[in-house]
């Protein structure tokens, strides 16, 4: 009985393959493929020779769709070999096996690397971009295929990081996360349970642009203290949207002092600022460096008060306040017989800044009185010029011609360096106007509207 069997299969095989024969023949490659599923059967010798044959003749793609993927599977090279054919001439054709195969058909790396080369060339091809972020994801290297998913701003990005928990992965990735999404509200509500994270993208938004996150900048300060407070200082300075009362109690809290003394000063209160530096710090520079940047009398006076008992202090005040504060008025406070370190040098240090002092101001004088007079000769040659008066010119005051139609008479005509002219007798007399002696418009000008008009008329 199995024997007749066999030889029923067998004969039903080669009328199958006949068929097949015949198909081919005639160009129907399509029915010729599909008649392989049921007369090829679970025979894989059979199935890689007809692959081959249809390999022979150019139409390996239209036996793609019916090759075995189930239990029954021919070896990888007939898929590869499937897949690369469609690479060369089909990308989605390509990009649909592979979302059809089962992943294990095939070598994984070896297709991998055959998309990247077909990238070196198009690299931008959004089809082989998706299909190579598909394989990487199907290969569990889900970071290089977020990577893709990003560029391509790909809608499913999120259902990717969560389906995989791939937040560790996008930490050096949120710039693209944030031109992926311009909706920041999406992204921030993404990340609100992966505080660190959320950081890292709030830090990168604000360098990028200030203004942009302003509504989030509150929530950045815990978030600065909690996971990175060498940059809180830097946000603090730069944020003009930051809640100061909510900064100042957060960093009071955590015994942020530098952030305090900023946060004090910015909200005006420098005298508590200058104290938290002194006695928290107990940094003479810093102080010093504060009182310098707040230009305050009161201040340098605090700082002088709170110093003058303590000789570290005072060594720091002489060596740095003499091109601020008059040393004298700090040398008078101490106290006699009080050991101040370094005391000879600082005074050798307050004495050398003196002299220095007014070298520069005996040199600023010597380039002023140069420059003055410079300027004056200049002004006195531009004033001993001659001016050029012709027939075209007119009095200023009656508007007549300034040269009379008989030079042969004598005339007189003033003029001025604002180049103005007048005929003399057309000029009030000095003893009537005061001034006289300048132009009569100018002065006007610089007295008012209606004067000139006035003067002209007495």
């Amino acid at each position: 009985m199995t024997l007749l069997y066999f030889c029923q299969e067998e004969e039903f095989r080669k009328i199958g393959m006949a068929y097949i024969n015949h198909l081919v023949e005639n160009g129907d490659y399509d029915a010729a493929a599909r008649k392989c599923q049921k007369v090829l059967g679970k025979n894989m010798e059979l199935w890689e020779n007809e692959v081959y044959r249809f390999k022979t003749i150019g139409q390996l793609k239209a036996i793609s769709q019916y090759l075995p993927r189930g239990d029954l599977r021919l070896r990888p090279v007939i898929y590869e070999m499937i897949l690369h054919e469609f690479l060369k001439t089909d990308y989605e054709g390509f990009a649909m096996l592979i979302r059809e195969w089962p992943g294990e058909l095939y070598n994984n790396m070896t297709i991998v690397q055959a998309v990247n080369d077909h990238l070196k060339k198009d690299p931008s091809n959004e089809t082989l971009l998706k299909t190579l972020a598909e394989l990487y994801t199907y290969d569990q290297r889900y970071d290089k295929a977020l990577e893709i998913y990003l560029k391509l701003r790909h809608k499913d990005v999120y259902q990717l990081i969560h389906k995989h928990n791939l937040f560790s992965s996008i930490e050096d990735k949120i710039v693209l996360l944030m031109d992926f999404d311009k909706e920041m509200d999406r992204v921030v509500e993404e990340l609100k349970d992966k505080p660190q994270l959320l950081h890292v993208y709030l830090h990168k938004l604000f360098k990028r642009d200030h203004h942009k996150g302003q509504r989030y900048h509150e929530r950045q300060i815990s978030l600065y203290a909690e996971y990175d407070r060498p940059n809180l200082l830097p946000f603090l300075r730069d944020s003009t949207h930051c809640p100061l009362e909510k900064a100042l109690e957060i960093c009071q809290q955590r015994n942020f002092v530098e952030e305090t003394v900023f946060l004090l000063s910015r909200m005006g209160n420098c005298r508590r600022a200058l104290q938290m530096i002194m006695e928290e710090l107990g940094d003479v520079d810093k102080a010093i460096e504060f009182a310098k940047e707040q230009d305050d009398a009161e201040l340098w006076e605090d700082l002088i008060s709170y110093s003058i008992d303590k000789p570290p202090f005072i060594t720091g005040l002489l060596n740095n306040i003499g091109t601020h504060v008059d040393p004298i008025l700090l040398i008078h406070r101490i106290k006699e017989g009080m050991r101040i370190p370094n005391l000879r040098d600082s005074l050798v240090k307050i004495l050398q800044d003196y002299n220095l002092q007014i070298l520069l101001r005996e040199g600023c004088k010597k380039i002023l009185v140069a420059d003055s007079l410079s300027l004056l000769q200049k002004m006195h040659r531009t004033q001993m010029r001659g001016i050029r008066v012709d027939e075209e010119n007119i009095c200023e005051s009656c508007h007549a011609t300034i040269l009379p139609s008989d030079t042969a008479q004598a005339f007189g005509v003033v003029v001025f360096h604002c180049r103005h002219m007048f005929h003399k007798e057309c000029l009030p007399s000095p003893g009537t106007i005061p001034g006289a002696q300048f132009c009569n418009i100018c002065s006007a000008k610089r007295r008012g509207p209606g004067s000139g008009i006035l003067e002209m008329k007495k």
